[in-house]
């Protein structure tokens, strides 16, 4: 009754008599599955002056044998982290003694050996139980090759619908797909060119150089082409549309060009849903980056 009631105990123990030094093969994430057959002690390399930490897959209470020897100890409910003592010399093994709260299979222990590694250690170990069948495991392995699989014929089905779509749209000469989509009325595409007044604006080394708005039935598009002028080009471009005298106007798609050296010209082009109404609005621009430098282009009209 006693014995079936008792928590599963990890044990690590000082030893009186330090092993001599050797060549570990350290791992700077250690990954230990808990078998109940066949248990074998695991060894660790620790370093001093730094920190080592142990998790468990489930809540534990640990004891750490001399504890008052090593430089720092930190617990949590699954895990302890520690730096060996400074004096501990190479070879020198530790061990803690820990327990499973849940208290069940008490047959399972542990033994995790602590080594001194002047040169390396172990950042993290991860701690397992295995608390199923052969049989589950065969059954999990099973699933998880049927589910590549079906994953892999998925993948290669949707590769071959992309390639079919590219080829039957990439076309640029095509005229069917708008015709067929509603997207043009009987006027077509409307567009409209930049006023003179916005070519040249500059802001934070970046200048319009051209750009053209167009007009769908249901999108309205902003081809916008600038020129960095700065020897850093601007990191991750985000833009804002306000539509006036409306105020914020959602982003439905965007797209850029790599910004290049200075003085060469790439395209911005931002897509949003087009108003209700078919009469002509204006709409700016605001674009900045991850260093805080701004582009605001005012007065851009929409066809």
């Amino acid at each position: 009754m006693l014995a079936t009631a008792l928590p599963l105990i990890l044990t690590l123990s000082l030893t009186q008599n330090p092993a001599p030094p050797g060549h570990m093969d350290c791992e700077e994430i250690q990954r230990i599955e808990r078998t109940r057959t066949a248990p074998t002690p695991h060894e660790i390399c620790v370093s001093p002056g730094r920190m080592t930490g142990v998790v468990f897959d489930e809540p534990v209470l640990v004891e750490l044998q001399e504890e008052f020897r090593f430089e720092e100890v930190s617990r949590g409910r699954t895990s302890i982290n520690v730096m060996p003592p400074k004096d501990m010399a190479p070879g020198e093994r530790l061990r803690l003694s820990a327990r499973y709260v849940d208290g069940n299979h008490p047959e399972d222990a542990l033994t995790l050996f602590l080594v001194a590694s002047p040169d390396q250690s172990t950042r993290q170990v991860e701690v397992f139980r295995d608390t199923r069948t052969r049989e589950s495991f065969e059954r999990e392995l099973e699933q998880e090759r049927v589910e590549r699989q079906r994953s892999q014929q998925e993948l290669a089905r949707l590769r071959l619908e992309l390639e079919q779509l590219r080829q039957k749209y990439a076309d640029p000469r095509q005229l069917h797909w708008l015709i067929y989509s509603h997207s043009m009325t009987r006027e077509g595409i409307r567009a409209r060119t930049f006023k003179k007044s916005l070519i040249g604006q500059e802001g934070n080394e970046l200048r319009v150089d051209k750009g053209v708005s167009y007009r769908s039935k249901y999108r309205i598009a902003i081809e916008l082409w600038l020129v960095n002028l700065g020897s850093i080009p601007w990191n991750n471009i985000g833009i804002e549309v306000r539509l006036l005298p409306h105020g914020d106007w959602p982003i439905v798609h965007s797209w850029q060009q790599a910004m290049p050296e200075v003085n060469v010209a790439f395209m911005v082009i931002i897509e949003m849903e087009a108003p209700s109404a078919w009469t002509s609005v204006e709409c700016e621009l605001l674009l900045r980056d991850d260093s805080g430098k701004r582009l605001r282009i005012r007065g851009i009209e929409i066809p």
